[in-house]
């Protein structure tokens, strides 16, 4: 019977000194990186041992940065910071300055090129640690007891049941809820729960529902086209359908 996931937190959060854990972290860049210092601070003050797998392409995660404990363990990609910042910097831009101006099939249209090509960047990290039997091989040795992973960024999971170890996922947030609706089964009503990054309150005109349910609809159709193909993928790896 598996425990449930709020023991598991409970049981690595508030065990103090009784029991340190062996903590591995899947991290994803950007702001969700401020989300999981945060996780490992507290970690780190409870004398857990909390080891981040970091890319050489990472962006915002500085291996060199003395003011915690946590290791790191870097895996090579064949691209480069400027690249993650290249990235991020357009989907900054696309959000703040041009969605304004842009009709509503315009700046999905441009958000699915910026989420695929993410993709593409998220395959070629799964790629360099899953596919690497040396370093897979030295994180077994490791004998971790629990990985925290953002979904955000595939593969955390994947990695976890190859390492046959427990996992906890830490997100912020998916525009319009898709991945925690899909996958979490939060329910969520577009009469009166706007869409994550639609602009909207929960006090909505006849037609801003309307375009909430667009809003809803539309992340349905990129969460099920861009992300679909990593089904293929996950189930290359385990060797089975997953």
């Amino acid at each position: 019977m598996h425990t449930p996931i709020h023991l598991l937190i409970a049981h690595f959060f508030f065990a103090g000194t009784v029991f340190c854990g062996n903590i591995l972290i899947w991290p994803t860049e950007g702001s969700h990186w401020l989300n999981t210092k945060v996780i490992i601070e507290e970690l780190i003050k409870r004398n857990h041992n909390v080891t981040v797998l970091i890319s050489t392409g990472a962006a915002y995660i500085n291996t060199k940065d003395k003011s915690h404990t946590e290791n790191y363990e870097t895996y090579k990609v064949p691209y480069g910071k400027d690249k993650m910042l290249s990235i991020i910097n357009d989907f900054v831009t696309l959000w703040m300055y041009e969605k304004p101006s842009m009709t509503f099939l315009q700046f999905y249209e441009r958000f699915s090129k910026l989420v695929n090509e993410v993709n593409l960047m998220i395959k070629e990290n799964c790629n360099s640690v899953l596919r690497d039997p040396v370093l897979m091989a030295k994180l077994k040795s490791k004998q971790y007891n629990i990985m925290i992973t953002d979904p955000v960024t595939m593969c955390g999971d994947l990695i976890a049941v190859t390492l046959e170890i427990p996992f906890i996922y830490s997100l912020r947030f998916t525009p319009a809820s898709a991945a925690e609706r899909h996958c979490g089964k939060l329910p969520s009503v577009p009469s009166y729960n706007p869409a994550f990054l639609s602009e909207l309150t929960d006090k909505m005109s006849f037609s801003e529902r309307i375009s909430n349910i667009i809003s809803y609809l539309v992340q349905d159709y990129i969460f099920y086209s861009l992300w679909g193909y990593w089904d293929s993928y996950y189930s290359d790896i385990l060797g089975k359908a997953s």
